[in-house]
């Protein structure tokens, strides 16, 4: 049996940007440059942390985000995917996201209505 624990994430100083594995076919690669901001709360029975970029934002459930968030800030977070609730036990003492989902965001641009031509 393996012993080698689930990892949910993975840094990288030398990291361009953020790979998100939603699912073992389908990723995105967002670039560090596009992070905005992020949103940490700390809750009773799991935490949530909410990464914003430019035109994405990713929500991350789990536990001890608190790390994750800190590599995101400092640019060095490589990897991210999660993994079952059940695999946790192995990883106990690590953060570990139960719950990763990316939306995109509108832009402002399509937000704003066409211009009106100018009249000579």
């Amino acid at each position: 049996m393996d012993n080698k624990s689930l990892e949910c994430f993975a840094c990288d100083g030398r990291a361009r940007g953020l790979r998100i594995e939603v699912s073992p076919q389908d990723s995105f690669v967002l670039p560090h440059e596009h992070f905005v901001f992020s949103e940490f709360k700390a809750g009773e029975q799991r935490d949530s942390l909410k990464i914003t970029f430019v035109a994405h934002e990713v929500v991350l459930e789990g536990f001890l985000l608190r790390r994750i968030e800190n590599a995101i800030v400092n640019r060095d977070l490589a990897w991210l995917c999660a993994r079952g609730e059940k695999f946790r036990p192995q990883n106990h003492e690590r953060p570990f996201v139960t719950k990763l989902t990316v939306k995109a965001l509108e832009t402002a641009a399509s937000n704003r209505e066409p211009s009106e031509p100018e009249n000579p």
